[in-house]
Parts: structure tokens; C-alpha cells; sequence
């Protein structure tokens, strides 16, 4: 597959009487753009920020451990012609406040962040789009807020309880999850991950002010929230069928109720294979899958043409 990479960002402020709104301009890999304005809600005392564009049925955005909000550009600039977009930074991460304690990073309130963007807007119910540590949030919310969500799309990542089944007796996903088990048991994993991310080298495929915005991400995100995602929600060793992930234990997540499209690329690291197997068991709504050779844990940026074209294909379906 051809690969295409980020174009340009910029940013901009604009002034409106005491408020102070970040507009920030987005380009995809067609080298069209849209302005994104930052806003934000309070979710039971946390404030949670947001970028939104475009009109139409929402569609919510949840980002990766490293990869901030407008990791999806690609996406976002696109659907924004259709659609309502919005993209969240997760407690802990950017410009989002950063409660202290385990139990402010489990799925169930990230859950409740994205409720509380759906009830800014008015809106009873959004299409859901994550990838990573994002992607799990998203399944989570699909299968505990059925009602609120209009679709489900996950990006590089697989129901959880794949990952439970796989990590019980699966030493290639074992070893997979050396990193997610050093944060969860390292006292020091957030001093060394925070030390990582604000010394990590530039991209030489991104322009200078995207690099700069994901700086400035990395310096004001806590490392300790991404600690606290993995010790609050991913699996602890030794995995047993017993074993709580992301609010449940296998054989007692919910069902996925609305349609759902699972993009996968095949040399992702940190899912391997054989956690997809029998996806289609957890959920009830059309599923539809799509696996691509040669493509790693992030194919909303590594194949952007073909991610974003067919999830435009794939939500004008019945719209």
C-alpha cells in the first residue's frame, strides 16, 4: 500500500470579548484543511478539553497513550464536510485537568467524559472512533452506553476480552505486554515514560508546527494518568479467566449492540493475532472487519487514504 504523511498544521488565537478560543488549522493528506476550536465540559469536577469542526451527526474521537487529539487529522479534516467532529483529550493528557489517584483513569470515567461531551452538545447519541489505549475506551463505552452510541469504530484495537483470553496461556502476547506490565508494576515507570515522551526526537515526516504541538502535548501531559490507564484497566499478570480488564472478566462484557468496523494493521506490536480471533462473539450489530498486510498499531496515520476513505464509506451507509 502507498503511504502519505502529514502535510502542514498551523495554529492561531483568536480573541472573543474575556475568552480566550485556540483555532487550530488542520491539513489531511489531500492537502485540504479545516479550523478546529478548542473548547471544553466539566465531567463531575474535571475538566476535559476538546477540538471541534464541521456539522452534522457527531462523531467523538479518542486518542492513543502518545498519540494527542489531532493524531487524527486524516479523519478529522475529512468527515468534518459531514459530519460534527469532535476530538477529546483524555484526562491526564494536554490541556485536560489531571485528577490524582488509580481510580480517575478506569474506562468507566473516561466513559463519563464522553458522556458529558455527548450532553454539551445535546446530542442522545455519537459515533465513537479510538485507536489504542483510546480504542479500548471506545469498546468499553459501546458495550456500557449502548443507548449513546450510533456506531463503533476501533482503530488497532481489539475487544479486550481477546486481549484476556490470549494473555492467559499466549506467550507471544505475553511478551507483547512487557511494556503495559512494566507501567502497572514499575514504581518508576512514569518518571521514565514522562522523560521519554519530552525527549523524544521529531518526526522527520511532520512539519515544524505539528511537531511543536505535540511537544508542547507531551510536556503538559502527566505521566502518572498513563500509568494509572494501565494499572486501572489492563489486565494484572497472571491473567486468568477471574481476571478484570477494562470494568469486566471474560464471559461478562456486554454486548456491542451497534454497528462496528474494526481496522486492524497486521504488524501491530502490541495486539497480536490471535487476539482478534472470535470478535464477532462479542458483538450483536453488524461487524465488519478489515485487516491490512504490512500496516502497524496505527493505520489512521500509516494508510490515511484508505482509513479515512472507507470510514466515510462505511458511516454513509444507510445515513
Amino acid at each position: 500500500m502507498k503511504k502519505f504523511y502529514t502535510l502542514l498544521f498551523t495554529g492561531m488565537l483568536l480573541l472573543s470579548s474575556a475568552i480566550t478560543l485556540a483555532d487550530v488549522e488542520l491539513t489531511d493528506w489531500r492537502g485540504e484543511s479545516a479550523n478546529f476550536t478548542e473548547g471544553s465540559v466539566d465531567s463531575d469536577g474535571v475538566k476535559v478539553v476538546f477540538h471541534t469542526a464541521g456539522d452534522g451527526p457527531l462523531v467523538l474521537f479518542v486518542h492513543s497513550i502518545t498519540g494527542p487529539w489531532f493524531d487524527f487529522r486524516h479523519q478529522m479534516v475529512m468527515l468534518s464536510e459531514q459530519y460534527h467532529v469532535v476530538s477529546m483529550s483524555t484526562r491526564g493528557t494536554d490541556k485536560s485537568d489531571k485528577p490524582v489517584g488509580v481510580e480517575h483513569y478506569a474506562s468507566a470515567r473516561i466513559a463519563a467524559d464522553m458522556i458529558a461531551i455527548l450532553d454539551h452538545f445535546d446530542q442522545n447519541k455519537a459515533t465513537i472512533v479510538g485507536q489504542d489505549s483510546g480504542g479500548l475506551h471506545a469498546w468499553n463505552f459501546a458495550m456500557t452506553y449502548p443507548d449513546r452510541t450510533e456506531r463503533l469504530i476501533s482503530l488497532g484495537s481489539i475487544h479486550p476480552a481477546g486481549l484476556i483470553r490470549e494473555l492467559i496461556n499466549n506467550p507471544d502476547q505475553q511478551r507483547a505486554s512487557n511494556f503495559q506490565r512494566g507501567m502497572q508494576e514499575n514504581p518508576e515507570a512514569g518518571q521514565n515514560f514522562g522523560r521519554q515522551l519530552r525527549n523524544r526526537p521529531l518526526n522527520p515526516n511532520e512539519p515544524e508546527y505539528l511537531a511543536q504541538l505535540r511537544k508542547e502535548a507531551y510536556e503538559r501531559t502527566d505521566p502518572e494518568s498513563i500509568v494509572n490507564f494501565y494499572k486501572s484497566n489492563w489486565p494484572w499478570s497472571p491473567v486468568t479467566m477471574e481476571t478484570e480488564a477494562f470494568g469486566f472478566k471474560f464471559g461478562e462484557f456486554p454486548p456491542v449492540q451497534a454497528p462496528t468496523l474494526f481496522i486492524y494493521g497486521e504488524e501491530g506490536r502490541f495486539f497480536r493475532n490471535p487476539t482478534l480471533n472470535d470478535m464477532w462473539e462479542w458483538v450483536e450489530g453488524p461487524l465488519t472487519i478489515h485487516v491490512l498486510p504490512g500496516v502497524g498499531h496505527a493505520p489512521h496515520t500509516e494508510e490515511p487514504e484508505f482509513v479515512t476513505r472507507r470510514l466515510i464509506e462505511w458511516l454513509d451507509t444507510d445515513r
